[in-house]
């Protein structure tokens, strides 16, 4: 009986109590008083006979619509307490979350998801346990619980530090201590390394991206200025060498294939990179700082070790157009002279 108390009976809509003769429908479990039943004469739970389901309870609900009842994320296993919005660890809305775990219910051979989350995704997902990580558009936090630790600074840090962007970083941050995995994809770390780490206040990893850049265009320059006149010594080193060899063509393709590679490394790993350098200027912050600091001078001081940089940008954009632009300076003069 006491799994029955605060259920409603499906007939008369009244709220089960201890002191209620309930019976129960011997094909899908669904209860009702004696009389209501008797006077039916017949279980009106279609759905459930429909589907071959049984019946779960459904508790009584908030003065604001919102059930008065912990809910178990079925898509993380995370459980939340009553009256929340979203799922505190990946950010599903909890009336989507309900939505689903009601059809579950009715569906799923008499599973509680509220119960077993786990036991919900054996039996739908074959086993495979589904974290999709969606979020909160409207909280920067993207509905992540902002006092959560991850490696040992607080999600509300982190979101203070990344500043802008925050719905992309943050779910990927959270998916590395999740899974403990450091490989994700950025696109703009893959195609310019060297800009991307540069604008997320990075600029040893970008110096180093740059370098390995300028490295592996070599052959390029010499190609160039193999072909260029009124370089002086420039060109008549690049010149002497054999362009169409099968050793400079050798040294081209492994240049390329380096470069590409290292691309590659980048776009997967960039994040990992930027998530490490942000936790660790963090803890520098927090470390340095005064501890009678007040709580929104500390957070000044992290939202301004982190946030975007155009400064560095600029910066580097210029360090990586600066030797094509003293080829090309270096070409032009010679045709300015002559014209003279």
């Amino acid at each position: 009986m006491s799994g029955y108390i605060g259920t409603r009976c499906m007939i008369c809509s009244e709220k089960f109590t201890s002191a209620d003769d309930v019976v129960v429908c011997p094909e899908c479990g669904t209860p009702y008083h004696r009389d209501c039943y008797e006077k039916e004469g017949k279980c009106v739970n279609s759905v459930l006979h429909k589907t071959g389901g049984s019946w779960k309870p459904s508790y009584d609900t908030g003065s604001d619509g919102s059930e008065n009842r912990a809910v178990t994320c079925r898509f993380c296993g995370n459980t939340n307490p009553p009256l929340t919005l979203f799922c505190r660890r990946c950010g599903m809305p909890v009336s989507t979350i309900r939505n689903e775990n009601d059809m579950a219910d009715q569906t799923s051979g008499g599973v509680n998801i509220n119960e077993n989350a786990d036991a919900y995704n054996r039996n739908f997902n074959g086993g495979v346990q589904m974290n999709p990580f969606l979020i909160n558009f409207s909280d920067p936090l993207c509905g992540f619980d902002p006092e959560e630790q991850l490696d040992g600074v607080k999600m509300s840090e982190l979101g203070d530090f990344v500043g802008t962007n925050t719905h992309y970083y943050l779910p990927i941050f959270k998916r590395f201590k999740e899974t403990k995995r450091s490989a994700s994809w950025n696109f703009c770390s893959a195609l310019f390394p060297e800009l991307y780490f540069s604008y997320r206040k990075m600029p040893l990893a970008a110096l180093v991206a740059i370098i390995i850049r300028q490295i592996t265009q070599l052959p390029q320059y010499i190609m160039f200025l193999s072909q260029s006149v009124g370089l002086g010594r420039l060109s008549e080193a690049a010149a002497s060498v054999d362009i169409k060899s099968a050793a400079f063509q050798g040294l081209y393709m492994l240049c390329s294939a380096m470069m590409y590679a290292f691309m590659f490394t980048a776009g997967i790993f960039g994040n990992k990179l930027y998530y490490s350098s942000a936790v660790k200027k963090i803890k520098r912050t927090k470390e340095s700082a005064d501890p009678r600091m007040p709580r929104d001078m500390l957070r000044g001081s992290i939202i301004g070790k982190g946030g975007t940089s155009g400064l560095w940008l600029t910066l580097f954009i210029c360090l990586a157009a600066l030797p094509m632009l003293i080829l090309f300076y270096s070409q032009m003069i010679p045709m300015m002279s002559g014209g003279a």
